[in-house]
């Protein structure tokens, strides 16, 4: 046995597996969250998506936030009807500290 994590997504991902990612800016609206998608990125092969997908940390890194936007987020699902269930990597940036992403969930 290979030591280190196993990751359990990599028992789950189809061959031919397509990703799609989706940038969204989430605004605090009077105590509400209210989602905007930003950007979104479909039909991303594995070795696209991981290149994208750090390219879109660096790049909304340095992002300036808009008025009342709480953070950014950088979602990539495993499909092309994606929900929520099907999440393979998740990250935020919040306004403050603003100089770092959270952990993804992969």
């Amino acid at each position: 046995m290979a030591n280190g994590q196993i990751n359990i997504f990599d028992d789950v991902i189809k061959e031919n597996e397509t990703f799609v990612i989706v940038v969204q800016g989430v605004y605090n609206k009077n105590g509400l969250l209210i989602k905007k998608i930003l950007r979104e990125y479909p039909s991303l092969d594995h070795i696209a998506m991981r290149r994208l997908f750090e390219h879109l940390k660096d790049q909304y890194l340095t992002e300036p936030f808009d008025t009342d936007q709480a953070f950014f987020d950088i979602t990539v699902y495993t499909n092309e009807d994606y929900a929520a269930d099907n999440i393979y990597a998740h990250t935020k940036r919040h306004r403050h500290p603003g100089d770092e992403w959270t952990h993804t969930s992969k």
